[in-house]
């Protein structure tokens, strides 16, 4: 009874409350933010559940179940939203994208052509494109069950949640830079849908900046341990080169995003690909050499992922909307936009930064960069080796802001005890990607 009434009260239809942002926020960014729905979010998980599987390999002419079925609804949404873009903002283009499988055995059964979406919302200037990314595909515990029920509401309804409000929200706000929502297949049968797209994106010069893998991000218990955590959110970056990847650059800028918008949630910093023994979409974009990461909720609930719908010795199991914590998982869709909207406006990372006196025997540390078109100003940011994000301001009060017209600094803090990175500004004060010096 207790589990019970707990449930009722954490899953309520109230509107979570977003904390004020930080000082210097964008306003366009926090009203943005503040129009995602709960109501919306637990409409689409309902409406997504109600096809009764999605499995990579089930029905594609069925209208109301499998994953055909799916990939329409998903497409009716988004071209809803696009009839109805203000004049001024570049019309979102809705792309139904399809590939072969079973070519080569595998978790197939035949050979096949399985559809995903491609949602492009066109940026003014569109240099630069920010990927964000959720897999439409469910399962149960056997793999190749494709007719079984398998709601799939957390895995990964919640991440399909999360690109659907995006594209709701973002058909109705311009930005510079071009966001496309990739709801892609074949997860569970081995990230066959992302693998197709980054291929494609590699092939075709797609100016990937960032991709944003969502993948169950709106549980919060663990099963097996019963803790439970609903303000904190994992974002994994892998890292086979050393610590200062891309990959890891676009976490901490997630993390420091988040901070200055979603206060309320905190992300945490997952320096490895993925969990033990599993992994995601965002890989598959990492293989191609573009930055990528994984958001994931902090905890994870065993018996709901893979499982089959049943009571078993008391112990409900099946990802079911029930056992979503939707104001948690409105909290993560806001990390998403504030960092997705945020990219969007803000100049591109330095091609390259240097320490220009790495090899002189000096207790000063100078820095280069290469100019970035449209920077306002830079950003010096530094860390001390061990810590794990960059410092919020120079130490010894120093000033960490730089002129558009100068690409050089002379910082009176040794290079042997800091990592340092350059950053542009755009005119209204938005951060790109920083640049590590090297």
């Amino acid at each position: 009874m207790t589990v019970v009434a707990a449930a009722v009260c954490l899953y309520s239809s109230c509107q979570p409350r977003q904390a004020a942002p930080a000082a210097g926020a964008d306003p366009v960014i926090a009203r943005a933010l503040a129009a995602v729905s709960i109501d919306s979010v637990r409409t689409y998980i309902d409406e997504l559940v109600a096809l009764h599987t999605r499995h990579t390999l089930s029905a594609q002419s069925d209208p109301e179940r499998g994953i055909g079925a799916a990939v329409d609804y998903l497409a009716g949404r988004c071209e809803a939203w696009a009839r109805t873009a203000p004049a001024g903002r570049p019309e979102p283009v809705i792309e139904r994208v399809s590939y072969t499988v079973g070519e080569n055995g595998g978790r197939y059964d035949r050979v096949t052509q399985v559809p995903e979406l491609m949602v492009t919302l066109p940026g003014t200037s569109g240099e630069r494109e920010i990927l964000l990314m959720a897999h439409i595909d469910t399962r149960v515990r056997d793999v190749m069950d494709s007719t079984a029920f398998a709601p799939g509401a957390d895995d990964d309804g919640s991440g399909l949640a999360c690109l659907l409000e995006t594209v709701r929200i973002l058909s109705g706000i311009p930005l510079e830079q071009t966001v496309k929502c990739l709801f892609v297949s074949g997860e569970e049968q081995g990230l066959d849908g992302s693998r197709h797209l980054a291929a494609r994106a590699r092939a075709e010069g797609w100016p990937v900046q960032a991709v944003l893998n969502n993948d169950m991000i709106g549980n919060v218990r663990a099963s097996g341990t019963e803790l439970r955590e609903d303000h904190k959110v994992r974002v994994f970056s892998e890292s086979r080169s050393g610590e200062d990847t891309d990959s890891r650059q676009l976490a901490r800028y997630i993390r420091e995003m988040a901070a200055v918008y979603v206060p309320e949630q905190e992300v945490v910093l997952n320096y490895r690909a993925d969990r033990y023994g599993r992994g995601g979409d965002h890989s598959s974009f990492q293989r191609e050499g573009f930055t990528a990461v994984r958001v994931c909720e902090y905890c994870e609930d065993y018996e709901r992922t893979h499982q089959d719908v049943r009571t078993e010795d008391g112990v409900d199991y099946g990802d079911l909307p029930a056992y979503v914590d939707f104001p948690y998982l409105v909290r993560n869709i806001r990390v998403n936009l504030a960092a997705v909207m945020s990219l969007a406006q803000a100049p591109a990372a330095p091609a390259v930064a240097r320490i220009a006196n790495a090899r002189e025997l000096d207790n000063n540390t100078v820095l280069t960069w290469d100019p970035v078109p449209g920077a306002a100003s830079y950003q010096i940011l530094c860390r001390e080796t061990d810590g794990a994000a960059w410092l919020p301001a120079l130490p010894l009060g120093l000033s960490d802001q730089v002129p558009a017209d100068v690409t050089e600094f002379r910082c009176p803090l040794s290079k042997d005890n800091y990592y340092f990175a350059v950053r542009a500004l755009s005119p209204g004060g938005h951060p790109g990607l920083p640049a590590v010096a090297r």
